[in-house]
């Protein structure tokens, strides 16, 4: 029986999780990988004396102590967001597997990135846009709601956007919703009683920055259409013109970022600002955001930071 002192909770087809394994095990360090995907592939079974026992085959067998756990790299999706129709016993397997990551939480001396409790507070946009601004974080003026209030200005543009993931299954095609951008006429004349949206007065002439937030480091980059600023969504940019730069940030918002991220609870994060005018605006932070493309893109050792902070 092996020891773990490390632990990745992911799925099969994260190749983000694919760079904290390569790196670990670069550093000879004892780690698993666990896919809420196939859990029903594997044995496992926790004590609540000892700890948890994992079988991948009869020869790989290993045991992860309550007390003995040094990290979790979690990668699993804390709200499980399909429409897909699936069989009895396929939803069986999904939601009492989800149920049995989440209970991971019994690990409670271990560092985790991040904490699931932590990411199921961050994922809310209102919480996340409140802490923001107590943070002092300059935000969009913003409203939350299935209602156009009165001081919607006909003749302004605004960012609209769904309050949660909007993740749709129609038939065998799946859909995504991006921010969009509308004139607040229009805005005040569609029908929104459905669903709640979060409506943002519209940055204008930006640049859009990632900042990859980890344990106290950032790491920014600015995004732009072959260097040029994107209007809108810069996720609708075709990828091969998107270009992604290390940028400075000032001082005194550094400081507000990690002040965000530790009153959420958060030791990673995908931090998105917008820059307009001479000020920085935060647009929101996804807990369990993307970075492998910025490896390269960018130049940023994420990975080695990662580890670094899950071994020390």
């Amino acid at each position: 029986m092996n020891k773990v002192e490390h632990l990745i909770v992911s799925n099969s087809f994260d190749y983000t999780s694919d760079y904290i394994a390569i790196e670990l095990e670069k550093r000879e360090a004892s780690y698993i990988r666990i896919n809420y995907d196939q859990l029903h592939e594997i044995k496992y079974a926790y004590s609540i004396d000892d700890g948890l026992n994992i079988a991948f085959d009869k020869d790989e067998k290993f045991f992860l102590a309550k007390d003995g756990i040094k990290s979790v790299f979690f990668r699993a999706p804390v709200f499980i967001r399909s429409n897909k129709a699936y069989s009895l016993e396929t939803q069986l397997r999904r939601s009492q597997a989800s149920a049995f990551i989440r209970n991971l939480i019994v690990f409670e001396k271990a560092k985790w990135i991040n904490h699931p409790v932590s990411i199921y507070k961050a994922e809310n946009k209102m919480y996340q846009l409140e802490i923001a601004h107590k943070c002092g974080l300059k935000i969009p003026t913003t409203y939350i709601g299935n209602y156009c209030l009165n001081n919607i200005d006909e003749n302004k543009m605004y960012a609209v956007k769904s309050l949660d993931t909007a993740l749709f299954f129609d038939g065998k095609q799946e859909y995504f919703t991006y921010t969009t951008i509308m004139p607040g006429l229009e805005l005040m004349k569609a029908s929104l009683a459905d669903a709640p949206l979060i409506v943002q007065d519209c940055i204008e002439d930006k640049i859009d920055i990632r900042v990859t937030y980890i344990a106290g480091k950032v790491f920014p980059a600015a995004i732009t259409n072959k260097g040029e600023k994107i209007e809108g969504d810069w996720r609708k940019t075709p990828k091969q013109n998107l270009m992604y730069s290390s940028c400075v940030l000032p001082q005194g918002l550094i400081e507000a970022l990690v002040k965000l991220m530790e009153d959420l609870g958060l030791s990673f994060g995908g931090i998105d600002l917008a820059f307009s005018k001479g000020d920085y605006y935060f647009i929101e932070v996804n807990p369990t955001g993307e970075w492998g493309w910025l490896l390269k893109t960018a130049g940023f050792p994420i990975a080695e930071t990662i580890v670094d902070f899950m071994q020390t």
